[in-house]
């Protein structure tokens, strides 16, 4: 085996992409739950994006009443508890595996390469990450909201690296090119992989890292075995292989 480890990106890549459409549509019961309009919710929610990723928030209930405050109301810990649960029941929803993720990850993990993940995300997802199915696979997961750091800096990277003992250039990192996070781990020394996924209902359905992408493409999750398998048969440095 040529790659003594792998790093996963969490929405896109493990699971499904970070809904648009449903997003919006839990905002608007969180809304109404810390008695403030959904415009009001939904445009401090999104001003409050880059803090949440860091960690500045110690859950989605600090979260929420800093939108509520920022609406201008005041809101009873009853409320935000109740609008917390709410949001974390759709995180816990949007968390399941894309199919054949698991046989994948079973299949690496079978192998003997070490596995981690590498996620921008809020509190909300480390809460809940200990109930998920796969989250046994993973030996360490740096979630940004706890490293505070976010992708693509090479800070949160070198950490997941640090703690597995692995050497970047032994170690895959896979992502649907979000929050330009390949183009970051190519800088950090990994060996980056494109995973292609409908980005039709996401927030940033143009990016960078897809439409400029030269490097390694696998069209689903499950096809990273066949790219392994097939760099494994090839391991000397040659032209990009797109599995179709």
């Amino acid at each position: 085996m040529r790659y003594a480890g792998v790093l996963f990106d969490l929405f896109g890549t493990l699971v499904a992409p970070y809904r648009t459409r449903e997003h919006q549509g839990i905002m608007r019961i969180c809304a109404d739950q810390l008695g403030i309009s959904f415009e009001d919710c939904y445009r401090f929610s999104g001003e409050t994006y880059p803090r949440r990723m860091r960690g500045e928030f110690a859950s989605m209930a600090d979260n929420l009443d800093e939108i509520a405050r920022l609406a201008g109301r005041r809101v009873t810990r009853e409320c935000l508890s109740q609008a917390e649960r709410v949001f974390e029941q759709f995180t816990r929803e949007s968390l399941d595996p894309v199919a054949g993720a698991l046989e994948l990850l079973e299949w690496l993990t079978g192998q003997g390469l070490r596995l981690g993940l590498v996620s921008n995300c809020a509190p909300d997802v480390p809460r809940v990450w200990s109930q998920l199915e796969f989250a046994r696979y993973f030996e360490f997961c740096a979630f940004s909201c706890q490293m505070g750091s976010v992708k693509p800096e090479p800070a949160i990277y070198h950490s997941a690296l640090k703690a597995l003992g692995l050497r970047p250039e032994e170690t895959l990192y896979v992502g649907d090119g979000s929050d330009d996070e390949l183009s970051g781990a190519a800088a950090c020394g990994l060996q980056p992989v494109l995973v292609t996924v409908d980005l039709s209902n996401t927030y940033d359905s143009r990016r960078s890292d897809v439409d400029e992408w030269s490097g390694r493409v696998i069209r689903g999750l499950p096809d990273l075995r066949a790219l392994i398998e097939e760099i494994d048969r090839d391991p000397a440095p040659g032209p990009t292989r797109r599995l179709q």
